[in-house]
């Protein structure tokens, strides 16, 4: 029995982070141990790898140095889809790719296993601080009460739901499709200026959970209001009698 309330009073709290950028590189994380296991494996395919790893490593700081809007997505789409048209246009008159794909070719793009692995080994032990840090600094959602945890000292600063409001910005389509990731605005009545948490991951997971948990106040007001007015109307029919 204290089992279900324990496992319900859980669910009706949510904790909601918000990560630094770092936490989108964890594709070049990945792509570096799977490059490092290739050096150290399949060595003649370590220039094609490390071509890979290149391209990846790129995109990723593409992704944490821009914000990409999902109409400014759907105009660097265009434009790339346009330039791979232009480009094979170009090509069928003056010949431009073989020369080209003959100079990529002999670029040695070529690393060591130990240096893939050295970067993968720094980037791990960042996420691991990150996560570390992450459980310092968070937001509380409850029925009743919103609450800021911050500090090594778990300093806290409490706020009524009451009023709250709760919105969501997509507002990078590459972080989104990396790690659910997006933005939160929270309004809180008194407070001088909404709350932005940025790099919110799951964030489509945590609003259907906040909607859960803050609905559950309204039916609580509305299961309280009958009773008190039941409560009134005893106690005005006992001073009339």
């Amino acid at each position: 029995m204290s089992g279900t309330a324990s496992k319900s009073n859980k669910s009706d709290v949510l904790i909601i982070r918000n990560w630094p950028k770092m936490v989108f590189m964890w594709p070049t994380a990945v792509m570096s141990l799977v490059c490092g296991l290739v050096a150290s494996f399949l060595p003649s395919w370590d220039a094609f790898f490390g071509g890979a790893f290149l391209i990846c490593f790129t995109f990723n700081l593409l992704v944490i140095t821009y914000d990409f809007p999902r109409s400014t997505s759907l105009t660097m789409l265009a434009a790339i889809v346009a330039l791979v048209l232009a480009v094979i246009l170009i090509n069928q008159k003056y010949g431009i790719i073989a020369p080209l794909q003959a100079w990529l070719g002999s670029l040695d793009l070529k690393a060591s296993a130990d240096f893939y692995y050295a970067i993968f080994a720094g980037m791990f032990l960042l996420f691991i601080g990150m996560a570390f840090v992450t459980r310092f600094d968070y937001w509380e959602l409850a029925s009743n009460e919103l609450i800021h945890h911050t500090g090594l000292l778990g300093n806290i600063e409490r706020f009524s739901t009451a009023g709250l409001k709760l919105n969501t910005e997509i507002n990078d389509v590459f972080e989104y499709i990396l790690a659910g990731a997006g933005r939160i605005i929270m309004t809180i009545p008194g407070a001088p200026r909404p709350v932005v948490l940025d790099n919110v991951l799951r964030f489509n997971s945590i609003m259907e959970r906040s909607k859960h948990i803050l609905s559950r106040r309204v039916v609580e007001i509305e299961q309280d209001e009958p009773a008190k007015t039941k409560e009134t109307s005893q106690q005005t029919q006992d001073e009339y009698e």
